[in-house]
């Protein structure tokens, strides 16, 4: 029998029984479709976390004070290190950023949401990008002035006046202390922020009207971008000294070098994907052990097939051959399924969870020919052992 002869036998024995011929391909199914939605998804979301990340911009420095038990108030990062930081001269923008959480009146009467509200300066837009859409973003006379103005995403435009364009009107935000009424002057797209700050709703204002309203001079972090990337992690060190100079403290101080941050959240990222592909890919073995387990039932449902078969001239190769093909084609179509549910699972969980999944042809490709090697290796033994039947016996055989 030729090997085409015994693949197209493999195929009506395998259609013959299509129930167990797909139970028997389940696990290879589950485990490739695990596998390239955990690879799509975990890809897609590593991706769009580090483009949002990446918005701080590769040459951004942070500048916080660390989480010491003996912190003291003198240590505190004031609005006054901006002059001291901002003389340094590899640093080209620097933005103070103040954060907090507050609520903001919507259109209907007693609608509110919560928002996350951000005090910066105009240089906050040339260290992480602001898609502005009207208008225009904090100036340095909003911040001289302590302006009460605010730019407020599509999404919170919509909501609190029914429209994207609206500058010029009146937002009112609580906080604990009270209430504060900020004039539109800009619009930005939503997504920009989603994925960082998971929150519906972003407030940009002037940090000096944040923090007046606060009654405080502090301010939770710098972003600093640098003139020469080559010595950034020179440059944090130095201003970590000077601010410990000023302040007259050592080792207070956390200046950290944004892109190696990134770095580490992608390795742990990637990390987290391949153990979880791994965990997945051991469906694989399942599936495996499945396969071979109905091809000893489907070796002993033949035997007396068998028996004729080598009574008609057919070698031990001849069986072997033909077993071996019906089980990796059992396994390749459990492949195929499964790299199309794979793709409809991706997109569909993509959907849900608003990332967009990356699909890596390798790895899809790696997937197929794997569940056809596991036919092959678990394939092996029954094959064999239907070869190795003596044709008399086979022939006896009820």
């Amino acid at each position: 029998m030729s090997v085409f002869e015994s693949i197209i036998s493999a195929i009506r024995n395998v259609l013959a029984n299509k129930l167990r011929s797909f139970l028997t391909v389940l696990g290879i199914v589950i485990g490739i479709t695990a596998v390239i939605m955990v690879t799509a998804i975990g890809s897609g979301f590593q991706n769009s976390t580090m483009e949002t990340l990446g918005r701080l911009g590769v040459n951004s420095i942070e500048i916080t004070n660390k989480s010491d038990e003996s912190l003291q108030d003198r240590d505190l990062l004031r609005i006054k290190d901006y002059e001291i930081i901002k003389a340094h001269p590899n640093v080209k923008n620097l933005a103070p950023m103040w954060s907090s959480s507050g609520m903001v009146k919507l259109r209907l009467p007693g609608e509110t949401e919560d928002c996350y509200v951000i005090g910066s300066n105009s240089e906050y837009r040339a260290i992480q990008v602001v898609d502005l859409v009207y208008g225009r973003f904090i100036i340095e006379n909003d911040v001289e002035n302590k302006s009460k103005v605010a730019v407020i995403d599509e999404a919170l435009a919509e909501k609190a006046f029914g429209r994207t364009n609206c500058l010029g009107e009146t937002i009112h935000v609580t906080f604990w202390f009270g209430t504060l009424e900020l004039t539109v002057v800009g619009i930005t797209k939503s997504e920009t922020y989603n994925v960082l700050f998971n929150i519906p709703s972003m407030i940009f204002l002037p940090h000096t009207t944040i923090m007046s309203a606060y009654n405080t001079d502090y301010v939770g972090v710098y972003y600093a971008t640098v003139n020469d990337p080559e010595t950034m992690d020179r440059t944090a060190l130095e201003i970590a000294r000077l601010l410990e100079i000023s302040h007259g403290s050592e080792g207070k101080y956390n200046v950290q070098n944004l892109m190696k941050q990134m770095e580490t959240i992608n390795d742990v990222l990637s990390g987290i994907t391949a153990f979880v592909a791994l965990v997945a890919f051991i469906s694989f073995l399942v599936g495996g052990i499945g396969i071979m387990n109905i091809m000893l039932v489907t070796v002993t449902e033949r035997t007396r097939e068998i028996g004729i078969r080598k009574s008609l001239g057919a070698t031990n190769t001849n069986i072997m051959a033909q077993f071996l093909i019906e089980a990796v084609i059992l396994t390749f179509i459990g492949g195929v399924i499964g790299v199309l549910l794979g793709y409809a699972g991706g997109f569909a969980l993509g959907g849900v969870i608003d990332t967009t999944p990356q699909f890596s042809m390798p790895v899809v490709l790696l997937a197929v020919f794997a569940s056809s090697l596991f036919g092959i290796i678990f394939g092996v033994f029954p094959a064999y052992k239907a070869a190795r039947l003596d044709p008399i016996e086979a022939l006896r055989y009820e």
